[in-house]
């Protein structure tokens, strides 16, 4: 539900800023980075949390309570980079989606049996901070993207077809709706009407 607020709210904030014509708005990183930006640290910290809380001589729910951080940072860093790739991959967003699921479901398969053994080896404190180690490094990438995403994307050949593309059926679009304005102007708007009824 936290989550969904601040989803709900960074959404209020663009559309104001869309509507004011602010120049970041424009910006493909602004509309969804923030949100991962702010999660980021938010899954580390809850893994960090776990990992020094869960032990003998602590209550319960002190550990149970970094799963609200984690919850979070959790669903805000899913549904901002998911949209993220939904805006950037335009036309093939469900390519880049099943790409994004493939991979999430394959190491969703295969890191489970690695848990076991790591857990034995180094105990949850050193274990779960691992993994806290490596979501540190991981939630860099936001900022990173947010950072240098507009450089990355000029460079980019894909990027470029698609911005090309785009370039494209606008001009295609405006092409057809001057086409039709013309008709229009010739044979008269009623008689269009009448034709388009039939």
């Amino acid at each position: 539900m936290i989550s969904a607020i601040l989803y709900l709210s960074w959404d209020a904030i663009l559309m104001r800023a869309q509507r004011a014509n602010k120049s970041w708005a424009d910006n493909e990183e602004m509309r969804r980075l923030p949100l991962a930006c702010i999660a980021g640290p938010f899954f580390v910290i809850s893994s960090f949390w776990l990992a020094w809380t869960a032990k003998e001589g602590i209550h319960w729910i002190l550990p149970t309570l970094a799963g609200i951080l984690f919850g979070m940072g959790y669903l805000c860093l899913f549904m901002a980079l998911l949209n993220y790739l939904v805006d950037a991959y335009e036309v093939f967003a469900a390519s880049a989606m099943a790409a994004a699921s493939l991979s999430r479901s394959f190491f969703g398969a295969v890191l489970p049996f690695a848990a076991k053994p790591m857990y034995r080896a180094l105990g949850v404190a050193w274990a779960t901070s691992l993994l806290g180690f490596f979501s540190l490094a991981l939630c860099v990438v936001p900022f990173v993207f947010v950072r240098w995403g507009a450089t990355m994307r000029e460079r980019s050949p894909f990027c470029q077809y698609l911005t090309a593309k785009k370039r494209q059926d606008k001009e295609a679009r405006d092409a057809e709706r001057r086409g039709e304005r013309e008709r229009e102007a010739r044979v008269g708007p009623q008689e269009v009407k009448g034709r388009e009824d039939v």
